[in-house]
């Protein structure tokens, strides 16, 4: 058992980062292993596409709304089939449709292809409740509490970042029922590791990604972000906390900072074949990673990696094509282009890959919801959002978004 002071500091900081959550809510109108340098990346078979942003000034609207009947309702309904509260994340599975991380609800909700514009279908899976109609927290194999992040792996499996019982679940294709914990020493337990950071402990975990070498866990309440090997819930590699990144020390430390090698409050991530891009939230800035290497070698949102540049739009009222204010959501399509889910400016950034490895705060190529690069305007129609907080694009090249305080998904189809 936890010494009284070790229970205080960790409830004052999963109370703090849940008000937080709740602030945001109110603000709507309803010891480690070496990781090898030669450890591969991973490979893509999706085929090229070729997709054309929108361009400055120009709206791009939505084809398809899920969880409203339409595209200018917001209303927050009852717990049900089609509906979401203040969901966190989303991720597009292989075959047209995508998961859901419906965080108010407790659960996380699979949605079904579809290929008409209009309203889309209801959910057709849930995961953590037993039913549509339930939206109350757990703990156990079975249950979730406040989930805050989702990833697919190549075999099909699913993975559920449990943010407030402080693990990752991992669900085989086709089950409800989890078969592997990360960060929690089984299926009861659900600790924070504030006051006992290991390569085994999380707190407050929220986005996931997956490649043919692991997991990769947004550990958020500790500002890093771990690797863990396809065989192992014991992490072998940090960002965000230093450098080397893979000494014993390296996975005992949770300050927040920033700089090339430091992280605050980071959200989510997303891979490809360069490496990682993690939104660093708290920085108001996305920064990719090589594979292997804990400093970062460009950054999104911020002129440089200068310790004063942390600032939300870079201390400007107004955003602009290369600020940020708190990112919370990062996608790669198939042709490495990015997206940023830019929530308090209330619009999706999209950066054509030629521009990324230009220089540091490149400007964005591709705006959605929004009429220009200098407004953050917050509406409910198919061109704009309110608090977008996740994109996620599938094999098509259609973009997901989740317009969290419309209570809804919009998807652009790829034409």
């Amino acid at each position: 058992m936890l010494a009284h002071s070790n229970n205080t500091h960790i409830f004052l900081l999963s109370f703090i980062l849940l008000t937080i959550l709740l602030i945001e809510t109110a603000c709507s109108s309803t010891v480690g292993t070496t990781f090898p340098a030669s450890t591969s990346v991973p490979t893509f078979t999706r085929s090229p596409l070729t997709f054309e942003p929108a361009p400055k000034g120009l709206l791009t609207a939505a084809q398809v709304v899920y969880a409203q009947p339409d595209f200018t309702t917001s209303t927050l309904y009852p717990t049900g089939q089609n509906t979401l509260r203040n969901a966190g994340a989303i991720t597009s599975d292989t075959h047209g449709g995508f998961y859901v991380a419906d965080y108010g609800n407790s659960r996380v909700l699979h949605f079904p292809a579809n290929g008409v514009s209009g309203v889309g279908p209801q959910a057709d899976q849930v995961y953590g409740q037993p039913d549509y109609a339930s939206g109350a927290t757990h703990q156990g194999a079975t249950g979730l509490n406040y989930p805050h992040g989702i990833a697919v792996d190549a075999a099909g499996g699913l993975y559920i970042a449990d943010m407030f019982n402080n693990r990752i679940l991992h669900y085989p294709q086709g089950s409800t029922i989890p078969d592997r914990v990360y960060g929690q020493p089984n299926f009861v337990s659900k600790a924070s590791s504030s006051n006992s950071v290991r390569p085994d402990t999380l707190t407050l975990p929220q986005g996931l990604a997956t490649d043919e070498t692991g997991l990769y866990v947004v550990d958020s309440g500790n500002n890093r972000v771990l690797h863990y090997p396809s065989t192992s819930t014991i992490a072998d590699f940090v960002y965000g906390q230093g450098i080397p990144g893979n000494s014993p020390s390296s996975f005992t430390t949770n300050a927040s900072g920033a700089g090339d090698s430091g992280l605050n409050t980071p959200r989510d991530i997303a891979i490809n074949r360069t490496g990682l891009y993690i939104g660093d939230a708290g920085n108001h800035r996305v920064t990719h990673y090589k594979f292997g290497n804990p400093r970062a070698d460009y950054v999104y949102g911020q002129p440089d990696f200068a310790p004063t540049s942390v600032q939300a739009n870079q201390g400007n009222a107004h955003p602009t094509a290369t600020t940020l204010n708190n990112p919370t959501g990062v996608a790669l399509d198939s042709q490495g282009s990015l997206y940023i889910a830019d929530r308090n400016n209330n619009r999706i950034l999209y950066y054509a890959p030629a521009i990324q490895t230009a220089a540091n705060d490149p400007p964005a190529t591709g705006i959605y919801g929004q009429p220009s690069y200098s407004t953050q305007n917050a509406s409910t129609t198919a061109t704009t959002f309110h608090g977008p907080g996740a994109v996620s694009v599938d094999t098509n090249g259609d973009v997901f978004v989740l317009d969290i305080f419309n209570q809804r998904v919009l998807e652009f189809m790829h034409a």
